[in-house]
């Protein structure tokens, strides 16, 4: 009678701990939806519990927000068009993967905060003298994020 009064106690309790989990990760991706730019033209992306792949081939490279929160996303960036030199790129993960593509032309400068997540930079620069920078700002919980050249 103990043992089953302390299983299901313990499952209430385990229930109960991952809606709330999953209650303050709605919240934060919703926040983090509502500073978005609204303008068009906006690259910003954000994905909730789905998937998403999305390719902004002659589209003007603007800095940009990207978030995935319990959900993965591909960005193909490798066919934009740069105006600049340098570009920003805010990213938050929860419990999400992203893989985004970029041109062999810019050069990444990556700073990262990891909890239980990973980042990788497959990326190459073909002339780091004549770069677009990208710097990117990730802040990853349980997620991955990886960067890659095109395929050619």
């Amino acid at each position: 009678m103990k043992i089953k009064k302390i299983l299901i106690g313990t499952g209430v309790a385990l229930a109960t701990g991952m809606a709330l989990y999953h209650a303050c990760v709605i919240k934060k991706g919703k926040d983090f939806e509502a500073s978005f730019d609204k303008s068009p033209g906006s690259m910003d992306e954000t994905v909730l519990y789905g998937g998403k792949m999305k390719d902004y081939r002659d589209q003007t490279m603007r800095d940009t927000k990207i978030g995935a929160f319990f959900g993965g996303m591909q960005l193909d960036f490798s066919d934009v068009v740069t105006e600049k030199d340098d570009y920003r790129m805010d990213i938050s993960i929860i419990n999400g993967g992203l893989n985004i593509i970029v041109p062999d032309n810019f050069k990444l400068k990556i700073v990262d905060t990891c909890k239980f997540g990973g980042i990788a930079d497959h990326t190459v620069c073909v002339d780091p003298d004549h770069a677009v920078a990208l710097s990117v700002f990730a802040d990853i919980t349980c997620g991955g994020l990886n960067f890659e050249n095109a395929p050619e």
